[in-house]
């Protein structure tokens, strides 16, 4: 499946959700920890071990307990694994992504096809998980998104990284957004008349969406109503009406 957005371009391994490779580290073989909370582990630990030195002079007992304590938070770092994690089931070296890949065709002209998703506010009309769609300039966005009940909408920042009038639009989060989406359409004349269209839409959350909640979001079911959502673009671009999904 051909993508189009440069981050995919230059980093296609992000966007893959099928098995990495395999990391390997000195102790076990295994690195399930991203490199900012290696960082973190590194730098807590050697403070609580420094804490537990001084603490130990007047303190043994509670000394010892901090450089116990501090000891394995500073192996966690400086291996990457967290034997936590893999009891969990948990790793947030691996983002969390979702591909979904939709053709169909519609009864309008293409044209016509074009300037509905052209003007991205349109979105939210047909789409559940998406909250809001704000055009900022005439390539810029601002997107607001709930993807459980349970959690806060996410917001961000996109721009049209390519556009082909009445054939072609591809956009994608800038950089430092909250979570990287990208999406595009195409548009051709279907043979029986109306408008074949092909969308792709690709979610995925920071480095494993630890800490933000968003891993436990990315799942089977999220997939499929991201997958209705674009369908149910051609109820309303035929219809004008708003699917009785979305109105709920």
């Amino acid at each position: 499946m051909a993508i189009i957005y440069p981050d995919m371009y230059n980093h296609p391994e992000k966007y893959n959700t099928g098995n990495t490779d395999t990391h390997f580290n000195l102790k076990n073989g295994i690195v399930n920890i991203n490199h900012p909370e290696r960082v973190l582990s590194v730098i807590g630990g050697a403070l609580l071990m420094y804490s537990g030195l001084k603490t130990s002079i007047n303190d043994p007992l509670d000394g010892i307990a901090k450089l116990a304590v501090g000891g394995a938070i500073l192996l966690r770092g400086t291996s990457g694994f967290c034997p936590i994690y893999k009891a969990m089931g948990l790793d947030s070296s691996r983002p969390e992504v979702i591909n979904i890949k939709q053709r169909f065709t519609v009864n309008k002209s293409r044209e016509e096809v074009y300037q509905f998703w052209r003007r991205l506010e349109n979105l939210p009309l047909f789409m559940r998980h998406i909250e809001s769609v704000k055009e900022t300039d005439t390539i810029h966005s601002h997107w607001k998104a709930k993807f459980s009940k349970n959690t806060p909408a996410i917001s961000w920042d996109a721009e049209i990284v390519k556009e082909i009038e009445n054939h072609f639009i591809g956009w994608h989060s800038v950089k430092g957004s909250a979570l990287d989406h990208g999406g595009k359409v195409e548009f051709n004349d279907a043979a029986g008349g109306g408008t074949e269209l092909e969308v792709v839409f690709s979610y995925q959350s920071p480095i494993g969406g630890l800490g933000t909640g968003l891993a436990k979001q990315f799942g089977p079911a999220l997939e499929e109503i991201i997958r209705e959502d674009i369908l149910h673009f051609k109820h309303f671009i035929e219809t004008k009406e708003v699917p009785e999904e979305v109105r709920l």
